[in-house]
């Protein structure tokens, strides 16, 4: 009997879609591929999963709004890579196979919530679909900061502020909130963005230390590209598919001449049948 790919490297992938119902399909059974990009702007990203030949009873199950979440990685060691709402399921035929692709925004997309009378502030009462919040003279960045997520609904995994901004002339918050809110944490010092579906907001330089080094014997292919431009120093990275990636993520990097700690700005995890990798700008 000839091995599968997948059972050749030991690749594990996961999608997870919980709603109505749940279900977990999974690369045991399930020809799957994938592409998540990731970035540390406060946009959410939009992630796809292509699953081929599932019953109609398993599509028609899924459903615009339901959560779905990637895991992938090898056979003792995948992680989540990313998490989101389902934005949109097609179905296509290709040749004999029948294909669904899954389309899925990276945690919630707060640019999208209603603000009604019922979620401001009570001086604001009657107006409709309109959100006017005057806070006072003396009022900190941080408390900006919380009751603007409190009226969206948004649930911050992480605030850190390298510094709380005193408005000694107060603050209105007025029409797009989300506008509001970055102009709020920009001022103190901080950046918007997701990692792994969740929001955080800190500093744009901070990061997770994973403690992995990332080198030829863990998965590094060929020799990191350098760079230098306005988003800063660094270098282009390749490697076969590491869950620990993302934005934020801090791995040592360890090449010929190369050899210190960098963080993950940006890039990509994907699958296409034959290739199974991440791409990253560290800096």
């Amino acid at each position: 009997m000839k091995m599968s790919s997948n059972a050749m490297f030991g690749r594990v992938i996961k999608v997870t879609v919980k709603g109505k119902y749940s279900t977990t399909f999974s690369n045991k059974g399930l020809e799957i591929r994938f592409d998540v990009p990731f970035d540390d702007d406060s946009k959410p990203n939009t992630s796809t999963v292509d699953i081929y030949n599932l019953s109609k009873d398993s599509i028609n199950r899924m459903q615009k709004g339901d959560t779905c979440t990637i895991q992938a990685g090898y056979k003792d060691d995948y992680g989540v890579i990313a998490v989101g709402k389902i934005t949109k399921i097609l179905t296509n035929r290709n040749g004999v196979d029948k294909i669904t692709t899954i389309s899925f925004l990276e945690g919630d997309d707060y640019s999208r919530v209603k603000v009604t009378s019922k979620t401001a502030d009570k001086a604001e009462k009657g107006k409709k679909q309109k959100l006017k919040i005057a806070f006072k003279a003396g009022t900190k960045g941080s408390t900006i900061i919380k009751k603007i997520c409190s009226v969206l609904g948004i649930k911050l995994a992480q605030m850190k502020l390298p510094k709380d901004v005193t408005y000694k002339k107060g603050y209105t918050v007025t029409g797009q909130i989300l506008n509001n809110l970055e102009e709020v944490v920009k001022d103190c010092g901080a950046a918007l963005y997701y990692k792994r579906g969740k929001l955080i907001i800190r500093s744009i330089k901070e990061g997770d230390d994973e403690r992995f080094t990332l080198e030829e014997k863990t998965g590094l292919i060929g020799s990191p590209e350098p760079f230098d431009d306005e988003n800063g120093k660094g270098y282009k990275v390749q490697c076969l598919l590491q869950h620990r990636l993302a934005v934020a993520s801090i791995v040592k990097l360890k090449s010929k001449g190369i050899d210190g700690k960098y963080r993950a700005k940006n890039g990509r995890h994907y699958c296409d049948g034959g290739n199974f990798m991440t791409e990253a700008n560290v800096i």
